[in-house]
């Protein structure tokens, strides 16, 4: 473990100053490029916040749909590993037509949504936010 700036830090100081000393700066395509670049890091700083729950979370999902015990993983990578594997049995499942009717179906459905919602929250939480907002609006109104 490293004293401060931590990791996350460093990378959101670097979007910051992308944003407020360079993209002023420049014109034209190497502006859209360093938006880009300040983007990047911003998702790379909320990936290295948000990935292992995320990924924890999904896991124990996946596990729980498809009948297994949770798997007792420590790493990220394990973690990562884990959720493909689970992912792609229940791809096959979903192929098969397992999902298209049912109970089942709502728990596919509602695992698939929460693992979107997480990915979302990493590469722009904006959707997420705008998702949340107008399902309240519509439970308000009905």
């Amino acid at each position: 473990m490293q004293d401060r700036p931590t990791s996350v830090e460093l990378l959101e100081a670097a979007a910051d100053f992308v944003d407020r000393e360079l993209v002023p700066a420049i014109e034209g395509a190497k502006q859209f490029q360093a938006r880009v670049v300040a983007n990047v890091m911003r998702i790379v700083a909320r990936e290295i916040q948000l990935e292992d729950p995320a990924v924890r979370r999904e896991v124990k999902a996946l596990a729980k749909l498809l009948g297994h015990d949770a798997p007792h993983l420590h790493s990220l990578d394990d973690l990562r590993k884990a959720a493909t594997g689970l992912g792609a049995e229940l791809s096959a499942k979903i192929r098969a037509g397992d999902a298209d009717a049912g109970a089942w179906r709502t728990e596919v459905l509602a695992v698939v949504r929460q693992s979107v919602e997480d990915k979302l929250r990493v590469a722009n939480p904006r959707y997420v936010e705008a998702d949340i907002a107008a399902r309240s609006a519509a439970a308000k109104q009905s």
